[in-house]
């Protein structure tokens, strides 16, 4: 019998490829089959890494000084080789980066069963139900009969147009669902769903109980209690932002009634009582704070940011300290894969409503601002502000949106000059007309750029952003750089357009968090 959410462990060693590690890094994955009949087989050791334990990450986070754990979750249409390829980069970047040292900082690149696109093509006809089989044979069989092999009378040629038209069409249903299959969106959405935020779970608890059973473990002498906790991060990218978010609300079901009561017995939120919340609403499990979500072109639908529409990113952001959202707007497997296999499904009247969270657009310059106002925020070809306007919504500005940094990665070029994800230039934008994201969309197939994954791949200051948010927080990457000021130079210079909201803006959103807590 094939297995079913186990994990396997592996310690990465990343000193022989950088020369000396300061992060110790593994590898886990879902041992769930690709399909459920699938024969049982062992996967080899990947390249660079020994079989290891959960206990042997216990293990390691107990002799940080400051421990902190991060976990890195791979998006859809990532087989075992590229999510192995991803996660070494990853670990390659973070000991490189001088600033990450002696951090206690712990990483964890964590792979549910993806599949490449393509793959189920040998799988295709075993797999399909008798009855569709039925409706493709039987309309091939009768668009053949109608031209190849009737000829009864001067007027059939006008009916044989209408039947064929008919009969192809019959014909069209099944291999336009031969053809989803071929993508495997919705296969690794089923397997994201079943194993991969499940695994996640269960890997987090099994830490967690591991810890808190450690010899030298304090047990906690109330519910806001936080002294020795774990500071637990995630970075999600794609369809692992989907694991990572639903995973947390997993969590915070299991975890949060304690912690809650605890909250809603503190006084109003201002000064240290409104950190206090936060830190308080942060607590998961016996071990654990959650303290930064870093959403990297994430494959959730964008009106998640419209306020009192949907409860499902927000239920997981209230939780972390801090969340960050890179996105290109030129990202067109987002844009035009995702949107287009989630059109038959996706309970919208009109396009605009129709987008992912990866496609969000800053409508200011290139640096950090603070306006961070639901004007400045474009999703399609509309504003938040239009959005709200359109469906007759309150439009606050204290809005949900508001409990996010945004960093729009469009125009944004590495260390060599190129563009981050997608064919930017040094003082040049990428044409985002209709023919020029279906010319990114060409240029991606091509491998000219990666708009859905180039993130990762160079070094640049969009990925030293990504880890540097994920491991030390925004307000401690801000002081790297020197200030507010500096670090709104540099992503200037790298072409990139961020928004923070104000410390006024914030106050309010937590404000906001602690009342629908307190009444819930």
């Amino acid at each position: 019998m094939a297995r079913i959410q186990e994990l396997a462990t592996y310690e990465v060693d990343v000193a022989a490829q950088v020369g000396k590690a300061f992060t110790p890094a593994f590898f886990i994955e879902s041992t769930a089959p690709i399909n459920f009949d699938d024969k049982e087989s062992v996967l080899p050791t990947p390249e660079y890494c020994k079989p290891s334990t959960i206990d042997r990450i216990v293990e390691t986070l107990a002799r940080q000084e400051k421990p902190k754990l991060l976990i890195t979750v791979h998006g859809f249409n990532t087989p075992r080789d590229s999510a192995l390829e991803t996660y070494r980069r990853s670990f390659v970047a973070v000991n490189e980066d001088a600033e990450l040292q002696d951090r206690g900082l712990v990483c964890i690149g964590y792979r549910w069963p993806s599949e490449a696109a393509g793959t189920p093509w040998r799988s295709g006809l075993s797999a399909a139900p008798i009855f569709l089989l039925g409706v493709l044979f039987a309309a091939l069989a009768a668009v053949y009969l109608v031209n190849f092999y009737f000829e009864i009378c001067d007027w059939w040629k006008f009916a044989r147009v209408a039947a064929t038209a008919v009969t192809a069409t019959m014909a069209v249903i099944p291999i336009t669902l031969f053809l989803l299959r071929l993508i495997v969106y919705f296969r690794d959405g089923f397997r994201a769903t079943n194993y991969g935020v499940p695994d996640l779970v269960n890997l987090i608890r099994e830490i967690d109980d591991k810890l808190s059973k450690l010899p030298n473990a304090r047990p906690a002498a109330s519910a806001d209690d936080l002294s020795g906790k774990v500071d637990l991060s995630f970075i999600g990218h794609s369809m692992g932002a989907f694991v990572v978010t639903n995973a947390v609300r997993i969590l915070t079901d299991v975890f949060s009634p304690e912690a809650m009561a605890a909250m809603r017995s503190l006084e109003i939120p201002g000064g240290d009582e409104e950190r206090r919340r936060r830190e308080i609403r942060s607590k998961i499990g016996e071990s654990f704070l959650l303290r930064r979500l870093v959403l990297v072109s994430p494959d959730i639908p964008a009106e998640v940011l419209l306020l009192g529409r949907s409860n499902a990113l927000h239920s997981s952001l209230i939780r972390f300290q801090e969340a960050h959202l890179f996105s290109n707007e030129g990202d067109e497997i987002l844009r035009n894969i995702s949107t287009t296999a989630n059109f038959f499904s996706l309970p919208t009247m009109s396009r605009r409503f129709g987008y992912r969270l990866g496609n969000v657009g800053v409508l200011t310059g290139w640096g950090i601002s603070e306006q961070l106002t639901l004007g400045n925020l474009r999703v399609g070809a509309c504003t938040l502000y239009q959005l709200y306007a359109e469906i007759d919504a309150a439009q606050s500005e204290e809005s949900f949106a508001q409990r996010l940094t945004y960093f729009d990665c469009t125009d944004s070029i590495d260390d060599a000059g190129n563009g981050v994800v997608t064919d930017a230039t040094r003082g040049g934008r990428p044409n985002l007309s209709w023919l020029g994201h279906l010319r990114l969309l060409l240029i991606h197939v091509r491998r000219e750029v990666d708009v859905h994954s180039g993130y990762f791949l160079e070094a640049s200051l969009v990925r030293r952003l990504i880890y540097r948010f994920a491991a030390i927080g925004y307000g401690d990457t801000e002081k790297l750089y020197g200030g507010l000021a500096a670090l709104s130079a540099q992503c200037e210079n790298y072409q990139i357009k961020a928004l923070k909201p104000g410390e006024r803006s914030i106050a309010a959103a937590v404000a906001q968090d602690a009342v629908q807590a307190a009444s819930t």
